[in-house]
């Protein structure tokens, strides 16, 4: 049977995810988001479902999203725009990210969002203070870890219950999809409760708008800059208007393949730390890697040791922590702009070195990295302890069609 449309929809806002337009909507029909995942053709009608599938914030096949727009009243455009999939354009981790399959890697968008205590709250507006504000799409992918427009560290997680705060910790795209009881700023987790499954458990409910900032005030003026700068950088080149090429290593190329080069250089940093911690912006950001780093390195051994093909994982995942996120980033960011192959040797061969000094293969495998750009790969892959022949590598990379200085 063909339902008609709802009554009554909601506009998405602006850079607004799937699941926290669900999450609105049903709020505004009092209803589960089971029941609205139902209504809207995303979930089966029938199926005892506890767990929606973190893939469909990535992308809906035809026929689904035709229906969801129809039952919604939303144009192709607006249901494309609550989607990740199309920031692959930009975003290179995302590009190649269109299977079920391939939508695991913790670099395309995380399972578990992160969010700005102020946009949740809203824009004052008489729909916005029902219903709460936006849950930004961009706050799935790892690259973010300020709200810039507040100027504050995202949270990662609840500051009541510690656990994911829309997903509760079910890698699920909502948590508690059957619970009709909680705002969209709620938090989704479930509290522990002896003899309890997590299905009858109580849910957390802490108001996420009132969080508190991570500290971020108390951070050093010079810290606190280049967080801000690294991620305005960084969302300049997500927005939907941004350039189409940036500049990496001194040579111009796609936005999207960027975002790979950022990706291999932080796992570079986190393999050779600590030879790269002189080089990060402030003492405060270099604390912040430092027991990340040992985490890291820790967890490599061990992976190592149990299944040597995963080790790599242990440098190669994104971090979490909002803190950590930003300053590795920072620095990463900060060694693609060097103007040329000679000033990216200077400061990225010693970081290469210790790599494959800690282990050949894994150090390869990140400086050989598929889909990163050539001018970074000339720089990362020369022998160890070989000057640099700054002359042949530019002549071979101007033979490079597309490929243009900055």
């Amino acid at each position: 049977m063909t339902l008609p449309p709802l009554l009554l929809s909601l506009d998405p806002l602006d850079d607004e995810t799937l699941s926290g337009y669900l999450l609105r909507l049903a709020h505004r029909h009092h209803v589960d988001p089971l029941r609205m995942l139902r209504r809207t053709g995303l979930a089966a009608g029938d199926a005892k479902i506890v767990r929606i599938p973190v893939r469909l914030a990535l992308e809906l096949d035809t026929e689904r999203a035709q229906h969801f727009g129809r039952i919604t009243r939303l144009d192709p455009a607006e249901v494309s725009g609550l989607l990740m999939a199309p920031i692959g354009t930009r975003y290179g981790p995302l590009a190649t990210t269109r299977t079920a399959a391939a939508a695991d890697g913790p670099w395309a968008f995380t399972e578990n969002i992160r969010y700005c205590p102020d946009c949740l709250t809203g824009d004052g507006s008489e729909i916005q203070n029902l219903h709460g504000g936006t849950w930004r799409r961009t706050w799935r992918l790892p690259v973010a870890f300020t709200c810039p427009p507040h100027r504050r560290l995202l949270r990662d997680s609840c500051p009541d219950c510690g656990s994911p705060v829309q997903a509760g910790g079910t890698n699920s795209l909502i948590g508690r999809p059957n619970d009709d009881g909680l705002h969209p700023t709620q938090c989704r987790g479930s509290l522990e409760s002896a003899g309890k499954t997590r299905s009858v458990r109580p849910a957390c409910g802490a108001d996420l708008t009132q969080a508190e900032s991570n500290d971020f005030r108390r951070l050093s003026p010079q810290t606190r800059q280049a967080l801000s700068s690294a991620q305005e950088h960084i969302q300049s080149l997500l927005d939907h208007d941004g350039p189409t090429t940036v500049g990496s290593i001194g040579w111009e190329v796609p936005t999207a393949q960027y975002f790979t080069d950022l990706r291999a250089v932080t796992a570079l940093i986190f393999m050779s730390w600590p030879e790269a911690r002189p080089l990060v912006a402030t003492p405060t950001l270099a604390q912040a890697i430092d027991p990340e780093a040992d985490r890291r390195h820790t967890a490599f051994s061990r992976l190592r040791a149990a299944r040597g093909s995963l080790a790599g994982r242990a440098y190669s995942d994104p971090p979490t922590d909002p803190l950590v996120a930003g300053a590795v980033f920072e620095l990463a960011a900060r060694l693609l702009s060097s103007p040329d192959e000679v000033a990216a040797a200077a400061v990225l061969e010693p970081l290469a070195e210790e790599a494959r000094y800690r282990n050949q293969s894994v150090s390869y495998n990140i400086r050989r990295a598929p889909g990163t750009s050539l001018p970074l790969q000339a720089v990362l892959l020369r022998p160890a302890r070989r000057a640099p022949d700054t002359a042949t590598t530019t002549q071979r990379l101007e033979r490079v069609p597309g490929l243009t200085r900055v």
